[in-house]
């Protein structure tokens, strides 16, 4: 479909005539403020749109965007289109995560409005007739432009979000169920304790750190099974059940509704254990050094948890790591210390991280930490407890000399701007400033 996009080849119009097509350019470049409003008044008026529109930077830069957009693709001096602009914008429409069919309808009332202009204006009807017809070329080819790149970039994300659940199946399923199955049993011990003293807030079950992982991580690697969806509505039906229950029990009842609970979590053990089974798939896709993601994956696994931040209205942070004196390590000790400073930073926050979160080697020295349903002061304690950690940790080589290690931090957290780049910029300026001392 992109391939034939691509080569999209629209029935040229005869060249306006000089005067024509002056008269074209001057009512657009007038009237272009109103046509980019009329356009994204109507992206904001849809519901799958608004979400993606609503932080109000987007929606300036975009809106001013579009204007120059309508004036350049009616300026005289431009013989054709731009093909490599209007890629570049079918790109941030699919960054954005707008949906194309709304980017196409808005070209038509874009047409439809720009078509009213023109008539109010133009009153020779051999002039105006060539005014739109060629005012429609130009928005139709721009257009498909746009879409040929649309599509490109999505099916770009929609592959390294199937290779990131592939390269997670060749993970240590074993250990990844283990560890989920002990969470398990923490919180149902938890739960039972909190009930015991009469706590007045009980811990629910889709709170926890296997609810996380079940909403984050196993969304990604079982996402669409029907097991996944079972153990997700059995988790959401136990809440509902035993949290309201469990404010009525007495000392006469509480001994049936416990038998009652483990009953229940026993059942979603079961579920969950049949979860892991069956699923043997392996790919690459971790850095060799540190065995955490790299960035091929970054992209699709931030947009997706964007998109839930939003549906959901949940908080979501990223901290960004730099080992600061790795230059020094390199120099001082060589590049085989400096390799082990890496590794044991990894593995540091490998231990220090939720199961729920996403951790990237950056860059060379940089680490990227995606922490789902965490707000601004929750990544920015975080952050200080790992920089105050390592920093204040001696780590060692294989031939045990031994190394510190400074780090630098920058945090960041989703405040309604829909571009993953955009999260990540602010926490590399916090990082370079360092504000969090």
């Amino acid at each position: 479909m992109s391939s034939s996009l691509n080569h999209y080849s629209p029935t040229i119009y005869k060249a306006l005539r000089p005067d024509t097509q002056a008269q074209l350019h001057a009512i657009v470049s007038r009237e272009a403020s109103c046509l980019a409003s009329t356009f994204y008044s109507y992206f904001l008026s849809s519901e799958d749109a608004a979400p993606f529109l609503s932080h109000d930077a987007v929606h300036q830069r975009l809106k001013s965007s579009m204007e120059l957009w309508i004036k350049n693709i009616f300026d005289p001096q431009f013989t054709d289109i731009d093909e490599i602009a209007q890629k570049k914008i079918g790109k941030v429409h699919a960054h954005l995560g707008i949906p194309i069919n709304l980017v196409l309808k808005g070209a038509i009332l874009l047409k439809t409005e720009l078509g009213t202009c023109l008539m109010q204006e133009m009153h020779d009807p051999l002039q105006l007739s060539d005014a739109i017809l060629f005012a429609c070329n130009r928005i139709d080819k721009a257009m498909a432009l746009m879409s040929a790149s649309y599509i490109s970039d999505t099916k770009k994300n929609v592959q390294e979000a199937e290779a990131y659940r592939a390269m997670s199946f060749g993970q240590n399923l074993a250990t990844e169920r283990e560890g989920q199955l002990v969470a398990l049993m923490e919180w149902s011990q938890s739960f039972l304790f909190a009930l015991i003293t009469h706590e007045n807030i009980l811990p629910s079950l889709s709170g926890s750190a296997l609810g996380l992982w079940l909403r984050h991580r196993a969304a990604i690697l079982f996402g669409g099974t029907p097991q996944l969806a079972e153990l997700t509505t059995k988790i959401t039906q136990f809440d509902q059940d035993f949290l309201s229950k469990a404010q009525i029990i007495n000392s006469e009842t509480q001994q049936a509704f416990t038998i009652r609970f483990q009953q229940a979590v026993d059942e979603i053990k079961s579920l969950l254990s049949d979860l892991f089974k069956n699923n043997d798939k392996t790919t690459e896709g971790v850095d060799p050094l540190t065995t955490l993601l790299n960035r091929r994956f970054l992209s699709a696994i931030l947009s997706r948890e964007i998109s839930i931040a939003v549906h959901a209205r949940m908080p979501l942070s990223v901290i960004v790591l730099n080992i600061d004196n790795f230059s020094e390590i390199n120099k001082n000790l060589g590049s085989p210390a400096g390799d082990s400073a890496i590794k044991q930073v990894a593995e540091y926050l490998q231990k220090t991280t939720r199961p729920s979160d996403f951790l990237f080697r950056y860059n060379h020295e940089e680490f990227l930490l995606v922490l789902v349903e965490m707000n601004t002061e929750g990544a920015i304690q975080l952050g200080k407890r790992i920089k105050s950690d390592i920093q204040n940790k001696t780590f060692y080589t294989a031939d045990l000399t031994s190394i510190n290690i400074h780090l630098s931090i920058g945090v960041s957290s989703y405040d309604g701007h829909p571009d993953h780049n955009f999260l990540i910029k602010c926490a590399i300026e916090n990082l370079k400033n360092d504000i969090y001392e």
